[in-house]
């Protein structure tokens, strides 16, 4: 009589440890995810942490206060955000604005710190996308706007003034007390400011001017201030511009040459580096030298990137755009289920430790860091459904009061024994709330409940096939859940 032989395994995956595309799925521990979304990895546990709530800043004289920000009038919707840094040298106080782009292409501003209402700044609008920077003008701070096809306004709080002589701007960043920019129309300019005079673009040896990029590097499309330079972004690489004191002293010094397009909205400046998408993934410079990071992303970058922007707070990443989930795209979240999507999730990469979370379901249309005196927020605008709501990114769980369905699946495996059949016997894991514990052996899933609590879930499952996979659900919005152990026998 044969009797049959089994090697039993008790698998503790121990703990939860990100998301990674970078290893074929059959060699993959289990540890590992190549698809999760609407969880953050903390601390070895998976974790509700991402969340998108109406924003909310804080309040001047009690800084653990916050107010709400209000609705734009008329119900218009929201076509872009900037912040006014603005000192108020007669009161001595903060007095810094929100100033939002509407849907009708003028500009509305209301208090950053106290409860306001929004009101139409005079004079201020817009043609084709707009960039701006806050700046101290003869002893008072200002706000800088333009556009692509517009003209540049100095706004000082109660007037504004037309600049008609200025270029149209795509992009703008104040360094040596100059205003530097990229410009609409031809493209292959950086244009500069007379010194300390924003208003003064007459080009002449001592004053304005311009500094022209012809050859293979592509369209100038962005310029950030960053360790005492201005570094020059164009579409297939990278200058940096050194440029202070007189015009005859600038200097430009090639960095970087791409094959792959870097994306104008996605460069950011964050700490210790610049963070930027090309259309072959995500890369940071640290003034020197450009690396590639978060490889795992890769695998999700949609061919066309065009709508993704990007902003940075704390050490953090954020960037808005449309990922392709691959065989998960049926399952339609939230906004997803739109007729029209541009973006539909945000990534979260963390540049210390290099962390990657994806919130998935947001249609979000543009992003704004905030980081003044005690307020320091993500604020975001959207398309679609919450086209005129001002969001903040929060550790809610939730998109606003929709509860965000989460996901995360350890890869499809044949536990390195790709002739052999296991059988599932059972599961255990402690989780704070309830959810569905999935397990898929050779294309065959069945979902278990999970019960929150304290105690842990123990999940009899006895089935068999050759290749097996564990996947969490849940829409639970205070939902932490430590690694499972799984015990499976392989004859």
């Amino acid at each position: 009589m044969r009797v049959s032989t089994y090697n039993r395994k008790n698998i503790n995956v121990k703990i939860f440890d990100s998301i990674n595309t970078e290893v074929s799925e059959n060699l993959l521990p289990l540890r590992y995810s190549p698809l999760c979304y609407n969880f953050t990895f903390e601390k070895g546990a998976l974790a509700a942490k991402l969340g998108i709530d109406d924003a909310k800043t804080t309040v001047l004289l009690t800084p653990n206060g916050r107010h709400l920000l209000p609705s734009l009038p008329d119900d218009k919707s929201v076509k872009e955000i900037h912040i006014y840094r603005k000192y108020d040298f007669i009161n001595k106080v903060r007095d810094d604005k929100v100033i939002v782009r509407a849907s009708d292409d003028n500009y509305y501003e209301t208090s950053l710190f106290e409860t306001d209402t929004f009101s139409m700044v005079t004079n201020l609008t817009a043609s084709g996308k707009g960039c701006s920077v806050s700046y101290r003008y003869n002893g008072e701070d200002v706000f800088i706007l333009s556009s692509e096809n517009g003209f540049l306004y100095i706004y000082n709080g109660t007037t504004t003034t037309i600049v008609q002589t200025a270029p149209k701007m795509t992009s703008m960043c104040v360094h040596a007390e100059r205003i530097f920019a990229t410009t609409s129309g031809e493209k292959n300019s950086v244009w500069y400011s007379d010194d300390f005079n924003p208003a003064n673009w007459a080009v002449s040896g001592n004053s304005a001017g311009y500094i022209n990029f012809d050859d293979e590097g592509g369209a100038v499309i962005k310029v950030v201030q960053y360790l005492n330079y201005v570094y020059v972004f164009r579409e297939f690489g990278i200058e940096r511009l050194t440029a202070f004191g007189s015009q005859q002293d600038f200097s430009v010094s090639k960095l970087y040459t791409s094959t792959a397009r870097i994306y104008p909205d996605t460069i950011v400046s964050l700490g210790d580096r610049i963070v930027f998408l090309a259309a072959d993934g995500l890369y940071s410079l640290d003034g020197y030298t450009v690396r590639e990071i978060a490889a795992s992303l890769k695998t999700f970058l949609p061919v066309d990137k065009s709508a993704a922007c990007a902003c940075g707070l704390n050490n953090r990443y954020y960037l808005a755009i449309k990922l392709d989930y691959g065989n998960d795209n049926a399952n339609k979240v939230l906004d997803e289920q739109c007729l029209s999507v541009t973006n539909n999730s945000l990534v979260i990469y963390d540049v210390a430790d290099g962390t990657t979370s994806v919130l998935r379901g947001a249609d979000i249309r543009g992003l704004c860091a905030v980081k003044v005196h005690t307020e320091a927020s993500v604020l975001m605008c959207f398309y679609n459904g919450n086209s005129k709501k001002i969001g903040r990114f929060v550790e809610t769980g939730k998109y606003f009061t929709a509860k965000l369905p989460k996901y995360w699946t350890t890869a499809y495996t044949d536990l390195g024994y790709p002739q052999k059949m296991k059988t599932v016997r059972e599961v255990s894991l402690v989780s704070g709330i309830s959810g569905y514990l999935g397990v898929e052996l050779d294309g065959v899933s069945t979902e278990y409940p999970i019960v929150g609590g304290t105690k842990p879930n123990r999940i009899i499952v006895n089935k068999t096939g050759a290749r097996l996979r564990l996947y969490v659900k849940t829409d639970g919005s205070s939902f932490i859940m430590t690694a499972p152990s799984v015990t499976v026998d392989i004859v």
